[in-house]
């Protein structure tokens, strides 16, 4: 077995950081080159923080609360020397347009500095006309753009479809998305297929990226495991979970879709254009992608079990 390859991830302790971790640190078990993949958390003590450092090759260093803002500091906190990381994963959180830019241009900045090889971007699809007319998904396409100029044949940018988990989670703004989606967006064009992911599949594919290379898609990943109808959609969530999605009031929805800028978009992007990923060629490059039946399933029984 060689030397190990040193991997930072930004991010790495919420879903898709630790998807791709726990894939990464399973490679390890049959991997020539194993990975040491540093874990970068604002509390290392958290729950989510203790359950990655039991994973073989991980490895999880405490960061000041503005380890976005000031990404080098986080990488001189892991106390890898320049050029001895081979790897870097930037997933940001929710923030504005404003700082998701300079958040992500400031992250390829600090990982150019550490000599980092391979640089690996959570990005965001925005269909077929390059852009989606979303700030919050355009600007990631700006961020790739600055991310090239410093590694240009080095980077994969994972590019996702709408997240299968805005469909079930309870928190109120993914509510009031799905619900603007469904029936402002998608009612008004019953045949559009609105295309999604599951965040595990995004982090299967980031670890996947680390696992075959730069070169691998051609450093663009798009990713979608399925494409429905919103009668499909609704269909299958109530065959899988034995109730209908959960939506906000649709004449609030109405409302907020016609005066909030963000409602406005989705409604527009999702209802006339949409992605347009190929999902059969999505399912060649990772064959474990799920689609929204799978992922009903999976998260019904995880709800069991905890």
């Amino acid at each position: 077995m060689s030397v190990s390859k040193v991997i930072v991830v930004f991010g790495a302790t919420g879903l898709q950081g630790r998807y791709l971790i726990e894939a990464l640190s399973a490679n390890n078990t049959r991997a020539l080159t194993p990975w040491k993949i540093i874990a970068l958390s604002r509390s290392s003590t958290s729950p989510s923080s203790t359950a990655l450092a039991k994973l073989p090759g991980v490895h999880v260093v405490q960061v000041e609360q503005d380890v976005m803002e000031a990404p080098a500091k986080a990488f001189a906190a892991t106390g890898i020397e320049k050029g001895k990381v081979y790897g870097c994963v930037s997933i940001q959180g929710y923030v504005d347009v404003e700082a998701m830019y300079r958040q992500g241009c400031a992250i390829g900045d600090a990982a150019k500095e550490w000599g980092v090889k391979h640089f690996v971007y959570s990005s965001s699809d925005v269909g077929n006309k390059g852009k989606a007319g979303i700030p919050a998904f355009d600007i990631k396409i700006s961020v790739e753009e600055y991310l090239s100029t410093l590694f240009p044949d080095s980077h994969t940018y994972l590019r996702p479809a709408h997240f299968m988990e805005v469909w079930t989670s309870s928190d109120h703004q993914f509510r009031m998305v799905r619900t603007v989606t469904a029936n402002i967006a998608l009612k008004s064009n019953s045949s559009m297929k609105h295309q999604l992911v599951s965040v595990r599949d995004i982090g299967l594919a980031g670890a996947k990226a680390f696992i075959e290379g730069p070169s691998w898609c051609d450093g663009v990943v798009r990713l979608a495991g399925d494409g429905l109808t919103i009668s499909e959609l609704e269909t299958i969530y109530t065959e899988v979970l034995w109730h209908p999605p959960v939506y906000d009031s649709v004449s609030l929805a109405t409302e907020l879709s016609s005066t909030v800028p963000f409602l406005q978009q989705i409604a527009s992007f999702f209802g006339n254009q949409g992605y347009g990923i190929d999902i059969e060629a999505c399912r060649r490059q990772l064959p474990e992608m799920e689609d929204l039946r799978a992922f009903l399933i999976r998260t019904r029984e995880n709800e069991r079990t905890s």
